[in-house]
């Protein structure tokens, strides 16, 4: 596909949605299917264990999902993520997600990407291995592997459990919009729709479902594509984040057990307004990242190297566990404590985490309980101990 015919293709406006915010709260900890007991295993996804090998087996690009659809648990939890797998020079053509912005980050290779904003201005940037790139809510955008030896692989995070897919070629030219009207849209005459037609004509159109929102998600909406700090500057840089290179593979480097290299808007402006963000956690042999929450987002959590053992406790103080190998996915919903332990003795492992928040927050509970000034006395009536034994614990966590 010639350069010209992305740009051709990357100016249409795929739809107006009038849709205050992606996906609607839920009222519970989680939503369970009728007839489904929940446990482990239903907030456990293991269909990307074939994903993060290298190219996809057929053809030149491959998107294997984890939404609602392919994992109930996600139903009310705003966020869902995907594997894409890219053949030397495989392409994922111009499409976009209607639902939510995506957050890339690239495992493996390299990609070129880019996007067009909603005043006809191309943004791309050459990704390596560590690198990640917003594609803002509802924008036109493709991703290529450019390389002509190599597959490439990259993990997409979105701010929706089903954030929909809009393939322009598909949409375009496989759904019987009339030639006239292609025609007259892109100034050319209709044997050259025709033409594109037939090119086009084995395809199936995937039934598009939307959603009727009546509750605001975790962050607002904008009202326009992106949000730009005073005095910056938007060009590909601004979409692009280089801070999770050194985070992909083995322990942390300071020593410690336990890291995790944020991709928040903190971190990464362009993610304000987006509802969607990243972490690469990486644990040393024995690592803990300690029981904590996320006030603003559920978190899908994959692991890319080693094994981990996590777990969350729900509101009913009812605890699932689960012992996750490379390519897991597993589900901590909203605001419940959670904790990821890597149990293996001598080999590190990573994860890449993805929450429906453009900054879901952390609330460490051995910091918040024991290192924030709560009273001695308030805390050992709580927990049902001595002072002398609350004080013990302060000092270790103010230390």
């Amino acid at each position: 596909m010639s350069s010209k015919t992305f740009l051709l293709l990357a100016t249409v406006v795929a739809f107006i949605f009038s849709a205050r915010a992606s996906d609607p709260d839920i009222t519970s900890d989680f939503i369970v299917p009728p007839g489904i007991t929940p446990d482990a295993n239903f907030f456990t996804f293991r269909g990307f264990g074939e994903s993060l090998l290298g190219g996809p087996k057929n053809g030149s690009f491959q998107a294997t999902k984890a939404t609602q659809v392919e994992f109930p648990a996600l139903t009310g939890q705003s966020v869902s993520i995907a594997v894409l797998q890219f053949a030397p020079r495989g392409l994922n053509p111009p499409h976009t997600h209607p639902r939510s912005a995506e957050l890339l980050i690239v495992v493996q290779g390299t990609l070129s990407v880019g996007f067009v904003d909603s005043n006809n201005k191309l943004y791309t940037k050459f990704l390596f291995k560590g690198d990640a790139f917003v594609f803002p809510k509802g924008l036109v955008h493709f991703q290529v592997n450019v390389e002509s030896r190599y597959p490439a692989i990259a993990i997409s995070a979105f701010g929706s459990a089903n954030a929909g897919t809009v393939s322009l070629p598909k949409t375009l030219f496989g759904s019987g919009i009339y030639n006239w009207i292609l025609a007259q849209s892109f100034k050319t005459d209709v044997g050259t729709i025709d033409k594109i037609h037939q090119t086009m004509s084995y395809l199936l159109v995937a039934t598009v479902f939307a959603f009727i929102l009546s509750a605001h998600a975790a962050d607002p909406d904008i009202t326009t594509d992106f949000v730009v700090p005073p005095g910056t500057e938007a060009d590909a840089n601004f979409f692009t984040f280089r801070g999770l290179r050194q985070s992909l593979w083995n322990g942390p480097k300071d020593g410690n057990g336990f890291q995790a290299t944020k991709a928040t808007r903190v971190e990464f402006p362009a993610l304000t307004g987006q509802s969607v963000s990243i972490a690469a956690l990486q644990f040393a042999a024995r690592g803990l990242n300690p029981p904590h929450t996320h006030p603003r987002s559920a978190e899908l959590l994959i692991v890319i190297q080693g094994t981990l053992r996590v777990g969350f406790v729900d509101s009913n103080n009812k605890l699932y566990t689960q012992f996750l190998y490379k390519g897991d996915v597993f589900l901590f919903p909203k605001g419940l404590v959670h904790f990821q332990a890597n149990v293996d003795s001598s080999y590190p492992a990573v994860a890449i985490s993805a929450f429906g928040s453009a900054n879901a927050g952390t609330i460490s509970l051995p910091k918040t309980l024991f290192g924030s000034g709560i009273y001695d006395w308030l805390l050992a009536q709580s927990f049902k101990t001595d002072v002398g034994t609350i004080d013990k614990i302060v000092a270790a966590n103010t230390a």
